[in-house]
């Protein structure tokens, strides 16, 4: 055998065994969920109507032509989405930088129903969105559909994974449908649970409200600054309560018992704003709060750390102040 062939078969050995190792360590780990406990654990919750288990959407999905299945996958990782669903990542439902100096935030009423009249959409359409392994740009998804004032969307639990660990069917994607000229419902809702930087500054002070840090530790105690942020640190009197607290091992939701014990006392009696870096992480806690627990008066602030380092760090604002940081 000739050299140049050992060597071609020595190089596709050892890039088939990266990929192997690659797709295990970022591809979306298969997990088996019992439909029966998903389904006990739904009817405990606030609105058990805003959460489906994999074996549901599949049933959901062969009997109903007007379920849109969305996935919010990164492209970057060797993901096979679900089959018959439509995929879209950050930058799809993202406001461009040059739209408020710095990244992270919601596109635009009209840039959703773009996207959605994309994917054969209409306001009567059941919209289940899901991820994999971390599923908080599911929820992100989630909330920005809801701020349409669409009524029935849902979150798949357990996401990708629950689908792969069911044994149904993935690859299959983005199949081609007659697009529609999808409207918002009530457009005017995206601005009902969102929080604005000055919401924020006020929130600081004020006894009736709670301001969740729901980052990593690192991220909170001001030792890491993640790519996007301006500084360090974390907003002064925050409670942080990292988002993944809210999920089993398996990264389905817990009980709502469980979650009650977790967020009961810290938000009872008070108004809540959620946020991490870009508002992703916060809507996931957002999604908890609203659709498990039933709480009232919450918020997501979408502009999250990244709006308010830069505002404190870049546009140097006295009234922006920070804890855990420092002033360069």
């Amino acid at each position: 055998m000739k050299k140049s062939t050992v060597a071609v078969g020595v190089v596709a050995a050892l890039m088939a065994g990266g990929y192997v190792a690659y797709t295990s360590m970022f591809g979306a780990e298969a997990v088996q969920v019992s439909n029966q406990v998903l389904q006990e654990k739904f009817a405990e919750y606030a609105n058990p109507e805003a959460f489906v288990s994999a074996q549901d959407l599949k049933a959901m999905m062969e009997s109903d032509k007007n379920v849109v299945v969305i996935g919010a996958l990164n492209p970057m990782k060797p993901d096979a989405p679900i089959s018959g669903s439509f995929t879209m990542w950050r930058n799809d439902y993202s406001a461009a930088k040059e739209t408020y100096g710095y990244d992270g935030m919601r596109n635009s009423v009209e840039d959703m129903e773009a996207l959605l009249s994309k994917f054969g959409a209409t306001p009567d359409s059941t919209i289940v969105v899901y991820a994999a392994n971390a599923h908080h740009d599911a929820a992100r998804l989630f909330w920005q559909i809801e701020n349409l004032g669409h009524q029935n969307v849902r979150y798949l639990d357990g996401g990708l994974n629950a689908w792969i660990g069911a044994g149904f069917a993935t690859g299959d994607a983005n199949p081609s449908v007659e697009a529609t000229a999808y409207k918002a419902p009530q457009p005017e809702a995206e601005t009902s649970g969102l929080a604005t930087i000055d919401m924020v500054l006020n929130a600081q002070s004020a006894k009736d409200w709670v301001i969740l840090d729901t980052r990593g530790q690192e991220e909170f105690d001001g030792t890491t600054t993640v790519g996007g942020a301006y500084g360090p640190g974390t907003i002064p009197g925050s409670v942080h309560i990292n988002w993944t607290k809210a999920l089993n091992a398996d990264s389905t939701l817990k009980s709502a018992e469980e979650l009650q014990a977790l967020y009961g006392d810290i938000i009872k009696g008070k108004k809540v704003i959620a946020y991490c870096q870009s508002g992703v992480r916060s809507a996931h806690t957002m999604m908890v709060l609203e659709e498990v627990l039933g709480a009232e008066g919450v918020y997501n602030y979408d502009g999250s750390w990244i709006e308010y380092s830069f505002a404190h760090y870049e546009q140097n604002r006295t009234d922006v102040n920070v804890q855990n940081g420092t002033k360069s």
